[in-house]
């Protein structure tokens, strides 16, 4: 998969919504083998936050998050549904 060398991107879901809490900026969601990845811009801030968050350190305000947790999951269903990788509703 090829991106621009100032963008960050992971296919983690939560560490998303914590980039996005922290302030970064969602450049794109793209698809790739099934699997969704979002890109950020600003790579080394982000992984300089990347790294906090896995050490455990990453510090955001809880709306923020699951603000931008919610965010992600309606842009995964809006694009998935493109792509066919939207989960199907049962009936």
């Amino acid at each position: 998969m090829r991106m621009e060398t100032d963008c960050f991107q992971t296919r983690d879901l939560w560490l998303a919504a914590a980039l996005m809490a922290a302030g970064c900026k969602l450049q794109n969601l793209t698809w790739f083998n099934g699997r969704a990845f979002f890109i950020f811009q600003n790579k080394d801030r982000c992984e300089e936050l990347a790294q906090a968050y896995w050490a455990g350190d990453l510090q955001v305000k809880a709306k923020s998050f699951t603000d931008g947790l919610r965010t992600l999951k309606d842009r995964l269903h809006e694009t998935g549904d493109d792509y066919g990788y939207a989960q199907r509703k049962s009936s």
